[in-house]
């Protein structure tokens, strides 16, 4: 619809959320610039890119695959995160937006939170990041994991639809990666 919306901390979770996440939210209300910057000791792909994010939940986003609210990832960030799946269905929703051509067409891929995650008796036997890492591995475009955002009390305001910097580094000294996500505009 050529709007951008934000993905940020809901009325209902003000009184538990981070005071980054809230400082993030006034941020992207108010046009101020928005920046968010960590790292982590996953292993990420490295890269820069500049595009617009798209995303949000990984279950929403396949359920509206070949539908009239179909997503387009082409030269996009793409930001994921879900609450309170099995691991095998992150497993089949990754595979459905890799066999739609989805996950070929982006310019990166953020992971934020997934959480409450349940597994079944016999273990499914992978995490989130090794599930994601073995679909975009061949794709070369920066992958960041572990981003303070989604169902999370540290939930970093995105604006969907503006233009971001996205940049992914290994740092050898401490042996992690810092991500760094820069908002071009609100």
């Amino acid at each position: 619809m050529g709007l951008q919306s934000i993905h940020g901390q809901m009325p209902a979770t003000i009184a538990q959320s981070s005071v980054i996440a809230l400082e993030s939210l006034r941020k992207a209300l108010f046009g101020e610039p928005v920046l968010c910057q960590y790292q982590t000791p996953l292993n990420c792909q490295e890269g820069v890119a500049n595009g617009v994010i798209v995303g949000g939940n990984l279950s929403i986003l396949v359920s509206q695959l070949v539908s009239v609210c179909d997503v387009d990832f082409t030269n996009k960030i793409l930001f994921l995160e879900d609450v309170g799946e099995y691991y095998y269905t992150i497993d089949r929703m990754t595979y459905a937006l890799d066999r739609a051509g989805k996950l070929s067409k982006l310019k990166g891929l953020i992971v934020g939170g997934f959480t409450n995650l349940k597994d079944n008796p016999i273990p499914f036997g992978f995490t989130v990041q090794q599930i994601i890492s073995e679909r975009v591995k061949k794709y070369n475009y920066p992958v960041a994991y572990d981003f303070p955002a989604g169902h999370l009390n540290d939930n970093r305001a995105l604006i969907f639809g503006a233009q971001y910097e996205f940049t992914v580094n290994k740092e050898v000294e401490n042996d992690c990666f810092t991500v760094k996500l820069n908002c071009q505009n609100s």
